[in-house]
């Protein structure tokens, strides 16, 4: 099983946590959640395009201790799925996840990047069609889901 993942983050240089996404294959159970921001750690591009998205979504702020937490119990929902892979299209999401579970990853769960599968066309087009701005973790994950080529990636699960 595949599940996607996004996330949106301070900086590149010290990258901290702002918002994660997941969205399995079948694009039911999503999982969303968005962190206090501070501001003064964010760049310009976070500040002028990631920032103004957030807080959209009630239910989705939680502090990092409650994130932990929340992301675990809906990942258990996949254990029977085994193996479930978190694919990822920039290896910060998937340090930026690890992070979350404190590196506690669950034995049938990896992750694979999957950048060099991700149709590009598709990906611009998804957002056109769905009237969604990129840079949102949840809009990111969608798109990553609908755009990857599996065709082109022999080494899927």
């Amino acid at each position: 099983m595949l599940i996607f993942i996004d996330t949106e983050f301070t900086d590149f240089k010290n990258a901290e946590l702002i918002s994660i996404a997941l969205v399995p294959e079948d694009g039911r159970q999503e999982f969303y959640a968005e962190l206090p921001v501070n501001l003064c750690k964010c760049s310009e591009f976070v500040l002028s395009t990631v920032v103004p998205q957030l807080g959209k979504v009630a239910t989705a702020q939680c502090t990092r201790n409650e994130l932990q937490g929340r992301l675990s119990l809906w990942l258990e929902q996949f254990a029977h799925h085994s193996p479930v892979t978190i694919c990822f299209d920039f290896a910060g999401d998937w340090q930026l996840f690890c992070e979350v579970l404190k590196s506690d990853i669950p034995t049938w769960l990896g992750g694979r990047n999957i950048n060099r599968h991700i149709d590009q066309v598709a990906l611009k087009m998804f957002f056109i069609e769905y009237g969604l701005q990129d840079h949102h973790a949840l809009n990111d994950a969608k798109a990553n889901r609908h755009a990857y080529d599996r065709t082109a990636d022999n080494t899927h699960v």
